[in-house]
C-alpha cells in the first residue's frame, strides 16, 4: 500500500508563469539505445534489438530482478538467498547463487550481448546499467531534466517530461515475480510514482489544465484511496471548473473512506482546501483559464444533436472513456481526434455514442454523427456525409457540387464553435479527411476496424474483448442480476461461449430477456454446440454473423480464401508460414494477404513469447465463421489438400528440428515416401533455429497430428508423430507426446497399418519408459518389436528392442539386456543410424560398469565414443558423461573432471536437461570425492532440481543417493537416512529392483552395528 503522504514532494513555484523569452533550450533527448532494453516498472521484459529473451526460471527471475533494482549496487549474497528462496533457504546458498548468476550471464552472451553486466563484487554481485537502456534510469533522467525546466520558471517544458516518466509504468514493479522480500526496493519506486504523480498534477494545475487533471486524478485516487493529497488536487480541480458540489462530495466521501479504513481524520491539507471552497476563496488562486467550459453548461438550444441514442446497459470501458474525456480537450492548435480501433462487436460505436453523450456539455455548439459504412458494399463518400452536415448546420443557400468546396464550407461553419463529430465505421482515411474541422476547438472521434494511421493528431485506442467480470456485469444487466446468481457458474460459461465478445455477450442477453421461462442452463447446452453456436447467436436485428460479414465484404478475393482456411488451423495460434501451404502461395503473397486480415481485424497479433516469430490467432467465433466459409464454399478434396500441405511443411521442418537434436535423420523410422521439402523462403525465415521453432510452434505440431489423424491421413500423422518424438522427449512434453501417438496409432489401426502401428507403439513405449513406467513400456515395446518384424522392418525392429532392453536394465536383468543389445546392433551398423549405435554401446558400457566388469566398460565406452566422435547430436555429450563416471569409479578424478565439463557444457549448448542433471552429479561425485562436501552438496542440489524439472525419479534417485553420501560425510546420519528411504520409495515405485538394492545397501552400511 502507498504511503498517506510523500516526504519527498514539494510544490514547485511559479509554475503559473510562461517560461522566460531567450531562455536556454535544454536536452532532453536519451542515449543512443545500447541494443538491450530493460523494463523492470511492470512485468520483467528484456529486448536486446528487435528479438525478446525470456527468462523462465523463478530463481533466475527473482535474481535479476533485485539486482535491477538496485542497480549500480553492490547486493550482498545474503540479500539476493533471502530474495530467491525467502523461507525455503537451502544448506548451502552461496553457490547456487553463482549458479544464477553464471546462468543469467550465459543467458545474455546467448543473446549477442558480449558486455559484462553482472560483476562479481564483494560482498555480492552487482548490475551494471551503463549502456543499457533501463527504465528507472530513464524515469530519473526525465525527473532530473523536468526540475531543470521548473527551476527556469519553464513549467510546460518540464510537464510532457514528467508524463513521459509516468507513462514508463506498466503495472506493479516486476510483477508475477515473488516480491515479499524486495519490500524495501519496490516501495522505493513505488514512492517514485506517487511523487511524480503529484508533481504532475501541481503543474497541471497551476497551468490551468482542469479537466485533463481530473480525468486523471479520478482514476488515480480510485487506485490509491487513502492518498490524501490527490484527493485535495482533485477537489482544488474540481472547484477552479466551477464544480464545487463534486468537489466537496470528494471530501465527504474522503473523510467516511478514512473513517472506516483507518479510524483518523482528515489531514490539515484536506481540511484547509475543503474550508477555502466553502468560502469561495478557492476560486481565487492564480491559474489560467481552462479551455473547457464549466462541466454544468448547457448546450445551445439550436445545437445540433445527431447523436444514437445511449445504451441503457452500457458497461465497462472506465479507463478507456477517462482518456477519451482526457484527449478531447478543445484547444487553439490542431484537431483533437480519437480513433477507435478494434474487430467487430467489440463495442466501439456504442462507447463512442456514450463518450460523446457524457461530452454534450462540453460541446456545447453540437454533436454530428454519421455512420460511415466503411465494411459494407454501400459505404457513405465524404461527399455525401458532409451534405448531410451542412444541412444539419443549416448552411444558408444551395451545398457546393465539389467535395473540396464543400469541405472548405464546412471547416468555415465549425470555426470557432465547440463541436463533437463521430465518424463511425470508417474504412480508410480517405473518407475521414474532408470530414475532419480546422479548429482545435472541435473535436472528432472516429471508429474503425483498421488504424487509420495518417490522420492527424490521432489519439488510439485499441478495443478487445471484454475481461470475465465485465462480461457478467453487462449480462447481468440485460438478464437481471437475480438470474445471474441463481447460476454464478453457468453464467461463467455462457460468456465464455460467447468469446466475451460484446456484441455476443449482448445478443445473448437480450435473447434471455425476451425468454425469462429459460434457465441460463439451457442457453448453456444450445450454445455448447459449435455447428450451432453462431444461429444462436442472433436476435432480431442483432446477429454476430452478420458483423462478420462486414468485416469478411472488405477483403479481397485471395484474403478471403486465407481466411477461410485459417479456420482448418485449430491449434490455439500460429505463424506466418502456415500461410503459405494453406493457400498454395509463395510465402511473401501469403503474408501480404495475412496483413490484409488483420488490418481487417479478422485476426489478431498475440504477444510472441520467444522473440523474432510473431503468433496470430482468431477469435472462436471468428473461427466458427470462417470455418461455416470453408465448408460452404470449398470442397472437401480443397479442405484436404490444404490441410496436407500445412501437414507435409511442418513434417518437414519438423525433421530439420528432429535433424538438429539428433545430428542427423537418425534413431526414427519414417513412412515410405519421400520426405517433403520447405520452401527455402520458410526455411529462410524459421529454419535458423530449428528447436526455437519446435518451442513456439508446438501446438501446430499436436493440433495437426490430431487432426490428420481424425481424417484418416495415417501415414502423414504418424510420421509427423515419430519426427517429433525426440523433440517431445527433449523437453519433456509428454502431454503433447502422449496425445499425438495414441491418435496416430487409433488411426494407423483403423486403417490396418501395421507399420504405422509399430512406430506409434515404439514412441509410446519410449514415453512409459522415459517416465520411468516399465510395466508399461515392455509391453508397448515387444508388440512394436513384433509388428515391425512382420513387416520385415529390420531398423523399427533394432529401435525397439534397444528400448526393451533399457527397461530390462533398470530392472535388473543385466544378460537379457546385454543380448537383446547384441542383437539390435549390427542392424543399427547396418542402417549407419550413428544416435542409436552410440547409445546402444553406452547403455552396454554402462550396465558393465554396473556389474564391476570395468574392462568390459571401458571397451564399449570407448567404442561408442569413436561412433559419435565429431557427432553433434545429443549422444555424443551422454557418452562423454558415461565416460566420466566410468573415470570416476576407475579413480581417475582428472579425466573424470575433464569429461564431465565437456559435457556439462555440451548440454548446455543443445538444451539437454536430463544431461545437465546428469553432469551436475558427476561433478558433484567429484567434489565428494575430494571431500568439498559444500561444493557437492550445491552440485547435487542443482540436479535434484532438473530431476524433478524433468519428471525423471530414476536420475533423481542417482542424485539422492549422492546427497546421502554427503551427508553421511557430514555426520549428519539423521538426514542421510532419511534421504536413502525416500530414494528407496521411489525405486520402489519405478519397479526398479537393481538401484533399489543400492539404497538397501547403504541403509544397511549407514545403520550401526
Amino acid at each position: 500500500m502507498y504511503p498517506t503522504t510523500n516526504k519527498h514532494y514539494s510544490t514547485p513555484k511559479n509554475l503559473h508563469k510562461k517560461a522566460p523569452k531567450g531562455r536556454f533550450m535544454l536536452d532532453t533527448s536519451l542515449p543512443e539505445n545500447s541494443g538491450l532494453e530493460i523494463r523492470i516498472l511492470g512485468p520483467l521484459d528484456i529486448q536486446v534489438g528487435s528479438r525478446r529473451m525470456e527468462l523462465r526460471a523463478p530463481r533466475l527471475q527473482a535474481t535479476l530482478g533485485l539486482l535491477l533494482l538496485r542497480a549500480d549496487e553492490i547486493v550482498p549474497v545474503q540479500h539476493l538467498v533471502e530474495s530467491i528462496w525467502e523461507d525455503a533457504v537451502p544448506s548451502d546458498p552461496s553457490n547456487q547463487v553463482a549458479a544464477c548468476v553464471s546462468m543469467l550471464r550465459r543467458s545474455f552472451r546467448k543473446f549477442g550481448v558480449n558486455k559484462e553486466l553482472l560483476i562479481t563484487q564483494s560482498p555480492g554481485y552487482r548490475f551494471v546499467a551503463e549502456g543499457v537502456r533501463l527504465d528507472t534510469s530513464t524515469v530519473r533522467r526525465l525527473r532530473s531534466l523536468a526540475q531543470t525546466h521548473i527551476d527556469a520558471d519553464d513549467p510546460l517544458s518540464a510537464l510532457p517530461l514528467v508524463k513521459e516518466a509516468l507513462s514508463l509504468w506498466r503495472g506493479p514493479v516486476l510483477s508475477g515475480i515473488s516480491r515479499r522480500i524486495w519490500a524495501p526496493e519496490v516501495h522505493r519506486w513505488e514512492e517514485e510514482y506517487v511523487s511524480l504523480r503529484n508533481l504532475c498534477s501541481s503543474i497541471q494545475l497551476a497551468l490551468g489544465q482542469h479537466e485533463e487533471l481530473i480525468a486523471e486524478l479520478t482514476v488515480f485516487a480510485q487506485q490509491h484511496p487513502l492518498l490524501e493529497h490527490p484527493r485535495v488536487t482533485l477537489m482544488q480541480a474540481l472547484a477552479r471548473s466551477g464544480r464545487q458540489a463534486d468537489a466537496l462530495q470528494i471530501y465527504r466521501d474522503t473523510v467516511a473512506l478514512l473513517r472506516d479504513e483507518l479510524g483518523v481524520s482528515p489531514g490539515e491539507e484536506l481540511q484547509k482546501v475543503h474550508q477555502q471552497i466553502l468560502r469561495g476563496s478557492e476560486f481565487s488562486a492564480p491559474r489560467q483559464q481552462s479551455t473547457f467550459p464549466p462541466t454544468g453548461a448547457k448546450p445551445a438550444s439550436s445545437a445540433p444533436c445527431q447523436l444514437p441514442s445511449d445504451l441503457a446497459e452500457f458497461t465497462g470501458r472506465v479507463d478507456e472513456i477517462n482518456r477519451i474525456k482526457s484527449f478531447l480537450v478543445p484547444a487553439s492548435g490542431s484537431v483533437p481526434l480519437v480513433s477507435l480501433v478494434g474487430p467487430g462487436g467489440t463495442g466501439k460505436t456504442a462507447l463512442a455514442v456514450h463518450s460523446s453523450h457524457q461530452l454534450r456539455s462540453v460541446f456545447t455548439d453540437g454533436q454530428l454523427y454519421v455512420n460511415l459504412r466503411g465494411m459494407s458494399d454501400d459505404p457513405v463518400s465524404p461527399d455525401e456525409a458532409l451534405a448531410r452536415f451542412l444541412r444539419e448546420l443549416r448552411l444558408p443557400g444551395p451545398i457546393p457540387e465539389a467535395l473540396d468546396e464543400r469541405a472548405e464550407v464546412f471547416r468555415s461553419l465549425l470555426a470557432d464553435r465547440r463541436i463533437l463529430i463521430v465518424l463511425d465505421d470508417a474504412s480508410d482515411p480517405h473518407q475521414v479527411l474532408p470530414l475532419i474541422p480546422g479548429t482545435g476547438t472541435c473535436a472528432v472521434i472516429v471508429t474503425s476496424r483498421a488504424r487509420l494511421t495518417t490522420l492527424p493528431s490521432t489519439h488510439v485506442l485499441e478495443l478487445d474483448v471484454f475481461h470475465q467480470t465485465q462480461a457478467v456485469t453487462l449480462l447481468g444487466r440485460l438478464v437481471g442480476d437475480q438470474r445471474i446468481s441463481a447460476e454464478p457458474d453457468i453464467a461463467l460459461q455462457l460468456i465464455e461461449y460467447c468469446g466475451r465478445l460484446p456484441l455476443a455477450v449482448r445478443i445473448l442477453g437480450a435473447k434471455l430477456a425476451s425468454k425469462p421461462h429459460w434457465s441460463l442452463r439451457k442457453a448453456s447446452l444450445r450454445l455448447a454446440d459449435e455447428r450451432r453456436r453462431l444461429d444462436e447467436l442472433t436476435h432480431e436485428s442483432l446477429e454476430v454473423r452478420a458483423n462478420l460479414e462486414l468485416s469478411r465484404q472488405g477483403i479481397s478475393p485471395a484474403a478471403r480464401k486465407l481466411f477461410r482456411r485459417l479456420a482448418l488451423v485449430t491449434a490455439a495460434d500460429f505463424a506466418e508460414w502456415v500461410c503459405s501451404p494453406l493457400t498454395d502461395l509463395p510465402l511473401p503473397e501469403a503474408e501480404d494477404l495475412l496483413e490484409e486480415l488483420l488490418d481487417a481485424r479478422l485476426i489478431d497479433v498475440v504477444s510472441p513469447e520467444d522473440a523474432g516469430q510473431h503468433r496470430y490467432r482468431m477469435h472462436d467465433l471468428v473461427r466458427l465463421y470462417a470455418l461455416e466459409q470453408v465448408t460452404d464454399l470449398e470442397p472437401r478434396e480443397e479442405r484436404t489438400a490444404a490441410l496436407t500441405r500445412l501437414g507435409l511443411t511442418t513434417l518437414a521442418l519438423a525433421n530439420r528440428a528432429h535433424r538438429a537434436v539428433c545430428g542427423g535423420d537418425f534413431a526414427v523410422v519414417h513412412n515410405l515416401a519421400q520426405p517433403p521439402s520447405v520452401p527455402s523462403e520458410i526455411l529462410d525465415r524459421v529454419g535458423s533455429d530449428p528447436l526455437n521453432w519446435y518451442e513456439t510452434d508446438r501446438g501446430t505440431i499436436t493440433a495437426l497430428c490430431q487432426q490428420l489423424s481424425e481424417q484418416g491421413q495415417d501415414e502423414l500423422s504418424w510420421d509427423l508423430a515419430a519426427t517429433s518424438r525426440c523433440l517431445f522427449s527433449l523437453r519433456f512434453h509428454f502431454d503433447d507426446w502422449q496425445s499425438t501417438h495414441e491418435g496416430a496409432l487409433e488411426a494407423a489401426r483403423v486403417r490396418g497399418n501395421e507399420r504405422g502401428a509399430a512406430a506409434m507403439l515404439l514412441g509410446l513405449g519410449d514415453l512409459y519408459l522415459t517416465k520411468r513406467n516399465y510395466e508399461q513400456a515392455i509391453p508397448l515395446l515387444e508388440e512394436s518389436q513384433r509388428l515391425f518384424e512382420q513387416v520385415g522392418d529390420d531398423h523399427g525392429h533394432a529401435l525397439a528392442l534397444r528400448k526393451a532392453a533399457c527397461a530390462d536394465r533398470v530392472q535388473g536383468r543385466f544378460a537379457q539386456a546385454l543380448s537383446r543389445w547384441d542383437v539390435c546392433l549390427p542392424i543399427l551398423q547396418r542402417a549407419h543410424d550413428i544416435e542409436a549405435q552410440g547409445q546402444v554401446l553406452r547403455w552396454m558400457g554402462q550396465t558393465f560398469l554396473e556389474t564391476g566388469e570395468y574392462e568390459q566398460a571401458e571397451k564399449f565406452l570407448l567404442e561408442a565414443r569413436t561412433v559419435v566422435d565429431g557427432f553433434e547430436g545429443r549422444s555424443a555429450a551422454q557418452v562423454r558423461l558415461s565416460l566420466g563416471e566410468y573415470h570416476l569409479f576407475s579413480g581417475n578424478l582428472e579425466q573424470a573432471a575433464e569429461e564431465f565439463t565437456w559435457g556439462l557444457e555440451a548440454t548446455l549448448r543443445n538444451g539437454d536437461l536430463s544431461g545437465q542433471c546428469y553432469a551436475f552429479y558427476g561433478l558433484g561425485q567429484l567434489d565428494l570425492h575430494h571431500n568439498e562436501l559444500t561444493q557437492a552438496e550445491s552440485r547435487l542440489s542443482l540436479a535434484r532440481d532438473l530431476a524433478r524439472r524433468i519428471q525423471d525419479p530414476l536420475l533423481e534417485s542417482f542424485v539422492i543417493l549422492g546427497l546421502a553420501s554427503v551427508k553421511k560425510e557430514q555426520k549428519d546420519t539423521d538426514t542421510a537416512s532419511a534421504l536413502l528411504a525416500e530414494g528407496l520409495s521411489i525405486c520402489h515405485r519405478m519397479g526398479a529392483r537393481a538401484h533399489a538394492k543400492r539404497f538397501q545397501a547403504a541403509l544397511t552400511a549407514l545403520r550401526p552395528a
